[in-house]
């Protein structure tokens, strides 16, 4: 036997502090009846009509009835079983660029800022659809795991910037065989197969190569890239830290990060996707999202192996029950 809300419980200290109460309560009564009664003659006469036993059977009743109540609102559960959750919809990995060049400011605010509001905006038309967020520069890294909850995922989005990851650099195919593994499984044991795509959200620059090696991986699982870029082909500096400054080469010179597509399409082009440029307005995200609604959402089917059943009917009866035996009973003595 468990709770679920086990914390509500601890309002069943109030109880003997209830029980209290109703005792003072009758001690202050019998001291009121007294002085209205003016002699001890006329008490005993007032009392003679009242039943000392139907009353403490009304005061047990509520005490029943309050006990029950803050029992079945910590939810009792026992006994376990099985259910099928058939789920429409499919499973999406996010993959964002957090290198240093996306600080670049040649699209407002910076290249993250614009990449995340995409992303954001791309959550708000996801209804239905497991979603997962991967971090890359030189590193890649899980920040969210697949998951139904978007306002967590969201989260962790919010929380990002070119610190994410601490490696430096920008290593574009360990991200897509990340985000690919976030994915999980093509098909696992009791799960049908469904849709499966990864958004890349990059300016497009890639210091490691392999990215032919990325597509056949992607291809293998079955995963549609769709790829988004944020940047220009004019490009900007690479701001360093909140100083002001801008990052220079070994001769001195302001280093220059422009939006490299070559790779953003080839990924995308290559397994079925498609490659969009990063906009203020936000056409790309209305279009991606389109095309992740027209995906095979057949179903995805997930046996839970532990489910507890829900037992608050049981002491909840029992404080209904209290209750009306409370306004049943007469606290007036039956009379001979």
């Amino acid at each position: 036997m468990r709770f679920a809300e086990p914390a509500i419980l601890w309002a069943l200290l109030a109880v003997p502090l209830l029980a209290l109460l109703v005792v003072y309560a009758g001690l202050r009564r019998r001291r009121a009846l007294a002085a209205f009664a003016g002699s001890e003659a006329h008490v005993a006469r007032f009392r003679g009509e009242v039943s000392a036993n139907r009353r403490a059977a009304k005061a047990i009743a509520v005490l029943v009835a309050v006990t029950a109540a803050i029992v079945a609102a910590a939810r009792p559960q026992w006994g376990q079983g099985t259910e099928t959750i058939t789920r429409k919809g499919i499973d999406l990995a996010i993959v964002l660029d957090t290198s240093k060049s996306m600080a670049a400011a040649d699209v407002a605010p910076s290249r993250l800022a614009r990449g995340v509001r995409a992303a954001s905006s791309l959550l708000d038309r996801m209804e239905g659809d497991r979603i997962a967020l991967v971090t890359f520069a030189g590193k890649s890294a899980i920040a969210c795991p697949l998951t139904l909850d978007h306002e967590a995922v969201r989260l962790f989005l919010d929380a990002v910037d070119v610190e994410a990851v601490s490696v430096p650099g920008t290593a574009l195919a360990a991200a897509i065989d990340e985000g690919v593994r976030a994915l999980g499984p093509a098909s696992t044991e009791g799960t049908l197969a469904k849709g499966r795509a990864l958004i890349v959200i990059s300016d497009g620059e890639d210091h490691e190569g392999g990215v032919d090696g990325a597509i056949l991986a992607a291809k293998r699982a079955g995963v549609v890239v769709y790829g988004i870029g944020c940047g220009t082909d004019q490009g900007a500096p690479i701001p360093q830290g909140e100083s002001g400054a801008y990052k220079k080469d070994a001769e001195g010179k302001l280093v220059t990060t422009r939006l490299d597509e070559r790779s953003l399409r080839s990924l995308a082009g290559e397994t079925g996707g498609k490659y969009y440029r990063a906009t203020g307005a936000e056409g790309e995200v209305e279009e991606i999202a389109k095309a992740l609604a027209a995906m095979d959402a057949s179903g995805s089917k997930t046996v839970l192996k532990t489910r507890w059943v829900e037992r608050f009917q049981i002491p909840l009866a029992v404080a209904l029950f209290a209750l009306i035996l409370e306004t049943l009973i007469s606290d007036r003595r039956k009379l001979p």
